[in-house]
């Protein structure tokens, strides 16, 4: 048995570790050069969010508007029929700055149109979505004039936790940020975020497929990076936190588990065969994993058990530490041990209920019953 596990860990340390680890100084080193080119300008940058009933989530957001050095060229807020006073917070807030409400039909709903009705007005050259809970740096713009121009950025999105279980509730999307990451040094990302998500109005309008995915309430971020991929367009991924926005984590199980079946949701409905490959080798050498742990367990050699276990957790806080470090979340790398230990059970819980429960958003089915 001890040479089983010994060869698990080098063909898992080999493997991940080249990817995680490899991946990431790739992206590192990607991020650092620049091109000849032109780089983004503020003012040719319009920022779309979406927003329903979000009057008590909008402090930030305007707050981060309000304290930015620089502004671009215009934010369009979009009503998705809310019934509360967001629109009215937005106004006294921002007062002469730069801005419209679009207020959405009887005849589009949901974020998706939203996003869509409000393209159809940008002016500029490049489109950043923000959703309405977020926050940024006061020189987020003076940042984005930073990057070189391209099609599409993937900017990075930070799920913050105000109490230790709520930083468990990061702890899965800062590991598959990570591997994001990663695998953008590699070859490509493999998901977006829609709540700090660039670009190009232009390739946007030559691109998009909606009917492919209007089926799904919810994914208009990474729908869209597959229709820039297929196209075969400039896709960046970038990890600096002077590009970075923050939004709090779900503060209840229920919003925790709501908001990971509705991303597993649309991951499964996009059929990315890097996406599939890589959950694939993940559940692969987690099910291995677990089968050494539990025999070992059950022929009482609790050596080999200590070992397997302590290595493992070993190598996955080595390979990630890199981009936990570079995002600042520290505290919550502090909890891949438990969260090594839990995942089987947390997995078994989505897997159960992607088949018995249909969550919703903003109020809505996720996905339509004509799909």
């Amino acid at each position: 048995m001890s040479f089983i596990i010994v060869i698990y860990l080098i063909v898992y340390g080999l493997i991940i570790g080249g990817v995680i680890l490899g991946g990431f100084l790739l992206h590192l080193k990607k991020s650092k050069q620049k091109n000849a080119g032109s780089n983004i300008l503020a003012q040719e940058i319009t920022v779309l969010i979406p927003f329903r009933n979000e009057v008590e989530r909008l402090d930030d957001l305007l707050t981060s508007i309000l304290s930015s050095v620089k502004l671009p060229y215009k934010f369009i807020f979009i009503d998705d029929h809310s019934t509360d006073h967001s629109s009215k917070l937005i106004k006294d807030r921002l007062g002469d700055l730069p801005f419209e409400i679009l207020t959405l039909s009887d005849d589009l709903s949901g974020k998706k149109q939203a996003l869509r009705a409000a393209i159809d007005e940008c002016q500029t050259k490049y489109v950043l979505t923000l959703d309405a809970d977020v926050s940024f740096r006061s020189s987020y713009f003076n940042s984005l004039e930073e990057l070189d121009e391209a099609d599409m950025y993937v900017l990075p999105a930070i799920l913050i936790g105000k109490s230790p279980i709520e930083w468990f509730y990061e702890l899965d999307v800062v590991l598959a940020n990570g591997l994001n990451t990663s695998l953008s040094g590699i070859t490509r990302p493999i998901f977006s975020s829609g709540a700090n998500f660039l670009f190009k109005k232009q390739i946007f309008d030559e691109v998009d497929d909606l009917e492919s995915h209007a089926h799904m309430a919810s994914g208009d971020d990474t729908y869209l990076l597959r229709d820039f991929r297929k196209n075969q367009k400039d896709i960046r991924l970038e990890s600096n936190l002077n590009v970075a926005i923050w939004t709090d984590t779900p503060h209840s199980f229920k919003e925790f588990i709501d908001q990971r079946l509705r991303w597993v949701g649309k991951t499964t409905d996009i059929g990315d065969s890097l996406a599939t490959v890589s959950a694939i080798g993940q559940f692969f050498f987690a099910i291995v994993f677990f089968g050494l742990l539990i025999y070992t367990a059950i022929i009482g050699n609790w050596f080999d058990f200590s070992i397997l276990l302590t290595a493992k957790i070993g190598l996955d806080l080595i390979f990630f530490l890199p981009f936990f470090l570079r995002t600042k979340r520290f505290l919550t790398w502090c909890l891949i041990p438990i969260y090594e230990v839990a995942f089987p059970v947390y997995s078994l819980i989505l897997g159960i209920l992607m088949v018995t429960y249909r969550p919703k958003w903003k109020g809505r089915p996720i996905q339509s019953n004509n799909s």
